[in-house]
Formats: structure tokens, sequence, C-alpha cells
């Protein structure tokens, strides 16, 4: 099983929406696998992991799922054609979302994260990071 930190915009996602449902479909940005963990880190404003999932099926087309998804597209709604897969995934755990919280981005750089979180990451490349990030997630 691999854990991996996953990015997500706000800004053009209705991302606390999408993860409210029991199961979301989200874009497949690396090679991820059933039973993968993906920890949700949450864009600006928040700057922080929102929440905690478990990957139940690979390999959507976003034709297949685009009635799931449309609802939380910012702006004009449409989203896009993509060609990119989609997973679905079951939140197991979502955290409240406050200014000190324990899975700040400060706090993740001081932890092991670095540069920009610009797209997904293998935490089990980054054991100091992975380690902290399930110590504070308990």
């Amino acid at each position: 099983m691999t854990s991996w930190l996953y990015p997500a915009n706000v800004k053009f996602y209705d991302v606390l929406g999408a993860f409210a449902a029991p199961k979301t479909y989200w874009p497949m940005n690396s090679k991820v696998e059933v039973n993968d963990l993906v920890y949700i880190y949450l864009a600006a404003p928040h700057k922080q992991i929102g929440f905690i999932c478990k990957i139940e099926q690979v390999d959507f087309e976003q034709d297949e799922i685009i009635d799931q998804i449309k609802p939380f597209f910012k702006g004009d709604g449409k989203g896009g054609k993509s060609n990119k897969k989609f997973m679905r995934l079951k939140t197991i755990k979502s955290f409240t979302l406050k200014e000190n919280s324990f899975t700040a981005y400060s706090l993740l750089k001081e932890n092991g994260l670095t540069g920009m979180l610009m797209g997904p990451r293998n935490l089990n490349n980054n054991l100091p990071l992975l380690q902290y990030i399930e110590e504070v997630t308990k």
C-alpha cells in the first residue's frame, strides 16, 4: 500500500462539497492502486490536510462519472473535457479546518515537505513526512 499527498485547489472545485459525500471521484495524477491512502491537502485559503481517503476503484473515464463530478465545478460549471482517468475515494477521516492545524503547510514543510505542492507526492518516498502525517492524523 502506498500513501499519497494530493493537492486540491478550492478555487476551481468545491472540494469540501465533494468530500462531504461518502464517496468522491478524483483525477488520477499518479500511478495509484486500489487500497492506497490519499491525504487531500487543501490549497489556500486553508493550507492544510482536510481528508484521508482510501482508493476503492481506479480508471474511470470522465464521461462515466461526469454526473457525479459536475455539481462541484466552480465558474461556468463545465469543468472541461479531460482525458485523465479518475479514481473513486472513500473518505475515512476528515479534519476541522483551523489556522493552527498540525497538518498546516508550514508544519508539513518543517517535517519533510520540499518545494511547492503542485501535484501528487508519493509519501513512501519521504518517510519523515509520512511518519509525521501519520502521527498527527491518528
